[in-house]
């Protein structure tokens, strides 16, 4: 992976606060030097993000820790302005993809096979979801993650899941009709770049984001446009060594929303 924070934070500043994202972590301060969130990325599993998937302004992000409970005390609202400049996307993406890079780390993709990490967590089943040397769990089913031939992003907005599945096509009439998958997993700042990989390192082409929202998105691209960033695929040299790494980073880079040292553009 190459990243924009392997060499340096980026820093937001506005008339209220100062904004400091790293792959370390986050922390903002108010304009009297008032620490308003310090976060570590070594005490979180997860980035929960509200209205990132159904508004343009305004999104808040719930930092939950080893055991998938919020760190009270430090929630962040992120770009609280609506621009009305397409995506306005800059400080939450730039948190999702610094998270990113400090779970799957800078050795991604070329460690997907020795990857170990919580993805999430089942409250009604009560069970944690992880990946594990080439394998990925939900403590009832396991799929290794070189059977993974299909993966579908369905999301209404506001609840957004990745659906595996182990076979392109469906095998059977019931398959078909129920579109059952073999495993459901959260769509997070670290599920959607690692099934991303995976699929495209098997197939040759990536996650299905051709389902809508059913309200104003024909499809899930915005979706990519707000969670990937190309450069998750590329080596740390930024470039891309295998045939599936080039399509994986082209797809995303495509679409124009890469973070970018210095934000030489409005998001």
């Amino acid at each position: 992976m190459i990243s924009v924070f392997d060499t340096n934070p980026v820093v937001f500043e506005s008339t209220d606060r100062i904004l400091t994202v790293s792959y370390n972590g986050v922390l903002c301060k108010d304009a009297n030097g008032q620490v308003i969130t310090d976060i570590d990325f070594d005490d979180v599993n997860e980035l929960h993000l509200t209205r990132y998937l159904n508004s343009n302004s305004n999104y808040s992000i719930i930092f939950r820790d080893h055991n998938w409970k919020n760190i009270e005390g430090q929630d962040l609202d992120t770009d609280r302005t609506d621009y009305n400049t397409g995506h306005n996307i800059r400080e939450t993406k730039a948190i999702i993809a610094a998270f990113a890079r400090h779970k799957l780390t800078a050795d991604f993709p070329a460690n997907l096979d020795t990857l170990q990490l919580p993805l999430d967590y089942s409250y009604m089943g009560k069970r944690e979801i992880t990946i594990k040397n080439g394998v990925i769990s939900n403590g009832k089913v396991d799929i290794p993650i070189n059977e993974i031939r299909r993966v579908v992003c369905a999301s209404n907005g506001t609840i957004s899941k990745l659906l595996v599945y182990k076979e392109e096509k469906p095998s059977s009439f019931f398959k078909k009709i129920f579109d059952k998958c073999d495993m459901k997993i959260t769509l997070n700042a670290i599920t959607l770049p690692l099934l991303e990989a995976i699929v495209t390192r098997n197939t040759g082409h990536g996650i299905d984001f051709s389902r809508g929202n059913g309200f104003d998105q024909k499809d899930s691209n915005y979706i990519i446009i707000r969670y990937l960033d190309s450069g998750f695929f590329l080596d740390k040299d930024g470039t891309a060594p295998t045939e599936w790494q080039k399509t994986a980073a082209d797809r995303t880079a495509a679409f124009d929303y890469d973070v970018r040292y210095k934000y030489n553009r409005d998001f």
